[in-house]
């Protein structure tokens, strides 16, 4: 059986809710002015009036329930026979009201005062359907509110494992030529390669799943992946890490985000013996710098261009912050945020 659109024991407890105000309203009015009604027929009112409005509201409601399975609620068709129905029903209720009141007490049938007392409940039952509809909306925007923040958690996490894809491949591409390269000139420094490697795919795959992983775990990764560099190039390439010791450890940082930046360092920079390559992972306040001296190459490697974009996408899903890039013409530097634990937008 298919579930009904509409929020029903909150409306439920809507209607009661209103009787209970409604009954409330009118035995105080009525008692203000028991002069001219006696204290009996004051709470006799009173109860008729909360039967009344309770029945209506659950007449109300089923109308509801009883036309959502036939039209489409938006329609104008679905609100033309809601209204219709709503107040022919109610007007049979309280038809039978009357007379039931009748019967108890012919001295209950003054004419003016139940024409009075009509109008009130017309006029309630218009208040207890629009009530009804402003609930529903409420309902209604509050599930599309709960779907959309659903939707975009979920874009954003697409987006996310998209921009690490693009990362993953490029890497381990570069990894594999080198170690082809190294097999062939010297297999022991080949053998040393593999074994960092080894070590660098098994964190990565290890945090494949995380947006964001512990700073000295993000450390970890740049130490493997720069002695994999420094077997390749020997002393053409140095580096230096000095990072306090209390962001280190309750530090983050999204994965594979300080790591990329020192590989494009070295992809695009002369590095020899003369003039080696100097690289600098150094925190900055809440910030961590990485930094290497400017010796650019004449020709470069085919690239996308799309490494920095790639992490300043990745921090602005993940917390909203920026990268901070200074060239001055002799050095390069990045600079991104150190994360909390929960300063993320999960």
């Amino acid at each position: 059986m298919k579930s009904p659109n509409f929020p029903v024991k909150s409306l439920i407890r809507l209607n009661y809710l209103m009787a209970a105000i409604s009954f409330s309203m009118v035995f105080t009015v009525l008692f203000i002015f028991r002069d001219i009604v006696v204290l009996k027929e004051v709470i006799f009112y009173s109860i008729f009036v909360f039967i009344s409005l309770s029945l209506k509201g659950s007449i109300n409601l089923g109308v509801l329930l009883f036309l959502e399975k036939r039209y489409d609620i938006r329609s104008s068709i679905f609100r033309q026979w809601r209204y219709f129905l709503s107040f022919a029903l109610n007007a049979i209720v309280d038809g039978v009201f009357f007379i039931g009141i009748a019967l108890i007490n012919e001295r209950l049938l003054n004419v003016l005062f139940l024409l009075n007392l009509t109008l009130l409940i017309l006029v309630i039952n218009f208040v207890i359907i629009t009530v009804q509809d402003y609930f529903i909306i409420f309902h209604f925007k509050n599930k599309a509110d709960i779907e959309f923040s659903r939707l975009k958690s979920a874009q954003s996490e697409a987006a996310n494992q998209l921009l690490r894809q693009q990362i993953h491949p490029h890497f381990l591409f570069n990894a594999l030529n080198t170690l082809k390269s190294l097999y062939k000139i010297n297999p022991q420094a080949g053998e040393e390669y593999l074994i960092r490697l080894s070590d660098f795919l098994r964190v990565s795959v290890s945090s494949h799943n995380l947006k964001k992983i512990p700073l000295k775990d993000e450390i970890k990764l740049c130490v493997d992946y720069l002695e994999m560099q420094k077997i390749r190039f020997g002393e053409s390439l140095s580096y230096k890490i000095s990072i306090d010791d209390d962001k280190t450890i309750n530090g983050f940082v999204p994965s594979f985000s300080i790591q990329p930046l020192l590989e494009n360092a070295i992809k695009h920079n002369e590095l020899t013996r003369e003039s080696p390559l100097t690289l600098t992972i150094r925190n900055d306040g809440d910030r961590i710098k990485v930094t290497n001296n400017l010796q650019l190459k004449s020709t470069t490697e085919a690239s996308t261009g799309s490494g920095l974009s790639n992490l300043s996408e990745r921090y602005r899903i993940i917390s909203n912050d920026e990268l901070i890039i200074e060239n001055d013409g002799k050095a390069f530097s990045v600079s991104i945020k150190i994360l909390s634990n929960e300063n993320s937008n999960n």
